[in-house]
C-alpha cells in the first residue's frame, strides 16, 4: 500500500531527532526535497581527496578519502535531487496526491502497485504542468518522456524503497547499515573493491535517513514477507523482493535507541573461482586444485569470519561440477547461484529453509537434509553447517549415504577451529568428522596493518586419516599471491586411485588445469572480464574432460590446444 498507510513510529526520544535535524540545518549543506525524508550533503567535503567517481544510472557516486586516507566517504548525488524547482514541484505535488489516495482493491503489492502509482503520477503531473507551464518549451514527445522519468521518482519514494533502492543498484555495494537512532547517524556502506584494488572498503555516506523512511521500508518488508516485527518480535529477517538483497531489522527493546537496519546485497554476477583469482583472493594453482577436488567428489567445508566471502567461494566451486552432476542446495537465505546454473543446463534442486515465527528452524533444516538424502544420488550443498542438521550430515557421510559430494560453509578461522566447533559445539564424534576431506579457510587480511582489509584464502588443509590431523595442501606467500603444493597429499592420492591413475599423473592433471586457468586470466586482462564468467569456467572444464574422455592423456597437448582455441577467439 502507499506510504500514507504506513504509520510513523518514534522509538528514539524526540529530542534526539530534533537535535540531529538542527545540526544538519546549521551546517547549511544538507538538502531534502519535499517528496523525500532523506537528508543529503551534496557539497564535496573540504580537504578531501577524490578517490573515484562513476555513474549509477542517472545518479553519480563520488568516493572521497578523509583524515589522511583513513576514512572514506561514499557521496551519492541522486538525479532527482538535482531537478530544477518547477520539476521538483511536480514530483512533490504528485507524491502528495498519491499519499492521499488508496489504490483499488484489485491492486496488490509489488510491480502492480508501482505501475498504478506511476500511472496516477503521470496523470497528476500532466495536469499540473498544464496549469503551471512547468514544462513549457518541450515538444509533446519530450514532455511525455520527462513525465515518465518524474513518475518513476514518485513511484520510488511511495511504492518503492526510496534511496535504499538507488543504493542497491550499485554492483560494487555489498552492505548498507542504518544505525539507531537513524536521524543522528549517516548510512554506512561496504564496497567490494576501490579504485582498481580488491580491498573491502567501508564508507560513511552523505545520507541521513529520517525514521519515517526506515519504518516505511520495514513496513513494506513485513507486508512482503508476512513476518512479524514488534516489541515482542524485535528482529525481522527476509529477502527484499525484486532487488536481490537480504534485510535484517532490529527494534526495541533489543535496540534501545530505535530501529536499526542492515541490507546485504546479493552479487548481480555469480562468482567463479577465476573471478576470485582476478580479485586476488586466490591464485590459479589454488583454483585448479579446488577444481580437481570438486571433480574428485570431495567433501569440502569453506570456513572464515563474516564477510570473508564463504558463500561466494562455495557458489563459485559449484561451477566446477560437470553439468551432468545432480546438485541439491539447502539454504535459509538464497545466496547460491541456483538460477544461473539452471539456465546453463546444470541439474540443480534448491531447498529453502526460511525461519518464521513459532517454527523450529533447526528442525526444518534437519528435515530438509533428510529429504535431500532421499532424493537420489546427488551432491549436497549446505549454505551453512550448523545445529542439529550437522549430526545428520556427518552420520550420512560416515555411512556413505550423503551422495557423491558434500560441501558447505561454516564459521571458523582455521581448520583446527572448525574441528573444535564441529566436535565440541555441535557434538559430532571425532571419527565422524574425518568424513571431511578438506577445509578452505578465508580471511580478511590487513596487508602491512592497512585499515582496508582484503579477502584471501589463507589455508587449504586436508584431514588426514586415521589420525584426524590437518595437513596443508598448499603453502602460501605472505601476501597470498603465490602458492605451491605442500608435500604429499593423501586426498590427491585417494582421488588418483579412484580414477585409476598414479599420484604423479594426478599432479600433472592439476598442473594442466592451472595452466589453462592462467590462459583464461591472461585473456581476461587483455580482452575483457567475460573470460572470468561461469560460461568460460564450464567451457574450460568441458574442453579438458572431452580430451580426457577421448583418450588424450598428453596434458601438454591439451593445454596447447586450449591456448590455440582462445588465441583464435573461439568459444565453442
Amino acid at each position: 500500500m502507499p506510504k500514507v498507510l504506513l504509520r510513523r513510529t518514534n522509538h528514539a526520544p524526540a529530542s534526539l531527532g530534533v537535535k540531529g535535524l538542527e545540526r544538519m540545518l546549521e551546517q547549511g549543506k544538507r538538502s531534502c526535497p519535499r517528496f523525500s525524508h532523506y537528508w543529503l550533503n551534496l557539497v564535496p567535503p573540504s580537504n578531501a581527496r577524490l578517490v573515484e567517481e562513476y555513474p549509477l544510472g542517472a545518479s553519480k557516486v563520488r568516493i572521497y578519502a578523509l583524515r589522511g586516507e583513513l576514512d572514506l566517504l561514499y557521496q551519492i548525488t541522486p538525479w532527482e535531487y538535482t531537478l530544477p524547482p518547477r520539476e521538483l514541484d511536480l514530483v512533490a505535488f504528485a507524491t502528495d496526491r498519491i499519499k492521499a489516495s488508496s489504490p483499488p482493491e484489485s491492486v496488490l503489492e509489488g510491480e502492480e502497485l508501482r505501475r498504478w502509482v506511476a500511472s496516477m503520477a503521470m496523470d497528476r503531473m500532466r495536469q499540473r504542468a498544464k496549469e503551471t507551464r512547468a514544462l513549457s518549451g518541450l515538444d509533446p514527445i519530450a514532455m511525455e518522456t520527462k513525465l515518465q522519468s518524474l513518475a518513476e521518482v514518485v513511484a520510488r519514494y511511495t511504492a518503492g524503497l526510496g534511496l535504499f533502492e538507488v543504493l542497491l543498484q550499485d554492483d560494487r555495494l555489498e552492505d548498507i547499515f542504518a544505525d539507531a537512532p537513524t536521524r543522528l547517524n549517516p548510512l554506512h556502506v561496504s564496497l567490494s573493491g576501490l579504485a582498481g584494488h580488491d580491498s573491502l572498503a567501508r564508507c560513511a555516506t552523505n545520507i541521513v535517513a529520517d525514521e519515517t523512511e526506515v519504518m516505511a521500508l520495514i513496513a513494506r518488508l513485513k507486508l512482503q514477507s508476512g513476518r512479524p516485527f514488534s516489541e515482542a518480535n524485535p528482529v525481522l529477517e527476509c529477502e527484499v523482493q525484486g532487488l536481490e538483497a537480504r534485510a535484517t531489522a532490529v527494534g526495541p527493546p533489543l535496540s534501545p535507541n530505535g530501529v536499526a537496519l542492515a541490507l546485504r546485497r546479493h552479487a548481480s554476477e555469480p562468482w567463479t573461482l577465476m573471478r576470485m583469482v582476478h580479485a586476488g583472493t586466490m591464485d590459479c594453482h589454488t583454483a585448479a586444485l579446488i577444481s580437481f577436488l570438486v571433480d574428485g567428489r570431495s567433501t569440502l567445508l569453506v570456513s572464515g569470519p563474516r564477510g570473508a566471502g564463504k558463500s561466494s567461494v562455495l557458489g563459485a566451486a559449484l561451477f566446477e561440477f560437470p553439468p551432468g552432476q545432480r546438485i541439491l542446495t539447502i539454504e535459509d537465505t538464497q545466496e547460491l547461484p541456483v538460477r544461473q546454473m539452471q539456465s546453463m543446463g546444470y541439474k540443480v534442486q534448491s531447498l529453502l529453509v526460511e525461519r518464521r515465527a513459532g517454527e523450529d528452524e533447526a528442525a526444518k533444516a534437519e528435515e530438509a537434509l533428510r529429504v535431500s538424502l532421499r532424493l537420489g544420488e546427488s551432491a549436497i550443498i549446505l549454505g551453512e553447517v550448523r545445529g542439529r542438521e550437522a549430526q545428520v550430515l556427518y552420520e550420512s557421510m560416515r555411512t556413505g549415504k550423503a551422495g557423491s559430494s558434500v560441501m558447505g560453509t561454516i564459521h571458523g578461522e582455521s581448520a583446527r577451529s572448525v574441528f573444535e566447533r564441529v566436535v565440541h559445539d555441535m557434538r559430532i564424534d571425532p571419527e565422524a568428522f574425518m568424513a571431511t576431506d578438506a577445509i578452505l579457510t578465508l580471511g580478511l587480511v590487513r596487508p602491512k596493518g592497512s585499515q582496508r582489509p582484503v579477502r584471501r584464502l589463507v589455508e587449504l588443509a586436508e584431514v588426514r586419516r586415521p589420525t584426524g590431523s590437518f595437513h596443508p595442501l598448499m603453502s602460501y606467500e605472505a601476501d597470498g599471491t603465490d602458492s605451491e603444493m605442500a608435500g604429499s597429499s593423501q586426498l590427491v592420492a585417494r582421488i588418483a586411485r579412484s580414477w585409476g591413475m598414479s599420484t604423479d599423473e594426478a599432479i600433472r592433471n592439476i598442473q594442466a588445469r592451472t595452466e589453462m586457468r592462467e590462459i583464461l586470466l591472461r585473456c581476461a586482462k587483455e580482452r575483457g572480464a567475460e573470460y572470468l564468467s561461469p560460461y568460460w569456467t564450464s567451457r574450460t572444464n568441458s574442453y579438458f574432460w572431452e580430451r580426457m574422455e577421448g583418450g588424450e592423456e598428453n596434458y601438454e597437448e591439451i593445454v596447447a590446444g586450449f591456448r590455440r582455441l582462445l588465441d583464435k577467439g573461439q568459444g565453442g
